[in-house]
């Protein structure tokens, strides 16, 4: 199974967290990556996106319709496990079943922690807004993947 941490885009200031809103330049940001992120699957002979799973916050809400809606999984639900102050060693909503591609939209330090937990590399560079790494899972136990794609932002810094 292929696995997709993505960090939500840029997001302003709002008066409470869960209601920060993408700005312009996250929304744009989150589209240019989606659309990069889908030329190297293409290029790779990756699977798509089959599941979209994402922080309920507004910010995480507004990236995940962005991506729904250039990759057309069949399956993107909102998951309150993902929310900030979310663990990657929370087993209750890792995906168990026969899943071929799935992406995480959540925040920081989530993203980070996850990726480094799961790929056992605490060199990897924190995910910034609308970055995402893709990882090979046989199981998400410490150590249990393999990154095939790191893009720590929208404009490169790529490691694949």
């Amino acid at each position: 199974m292929l696995l997709t941490v993505w960090r939500h885009g840029e997001a302003g200031l709002a008066p409470c967290d869960a209601e920060r809103e993408l700005t312009a330049r996250g929304r744009a940001e989150v589209v240019s990556a989606a659309e990069a992120f889908s030329l190297w699957i293409t290029q790779f002979g990756h699977p798509h996106v089959s599941h979209l799973r994402y922080s309920p916050l507004t910010r995480t809400s507004q990236t995940a319709a962005i991506l729904n809606r250039l990759w057309h999984p069949a399956c993107c639900v909102a998951d309150e496990l993902l929310v900030p102050g979310a663990s990657p060693t929370d087993s209750v909503w890792q995906t168990t079943d026969a899943a071929a591609h799935v992406v995480l939209v959540s925040h920081e330090p989530f993203v980070s922690r996850a990726i480094a937990l799961w790929s056992d590399d605490d060199a990897l560079p924190s995910l910034l807004p609308s970055g995402s790494a893709t990882l090979d899972v046989l199981s998400l136990e410490r150590g249990g993947a393999t990154v095939l794609r790191h893009q720590s932002s929208p404009k490169g810094c790529s490691h694949e």
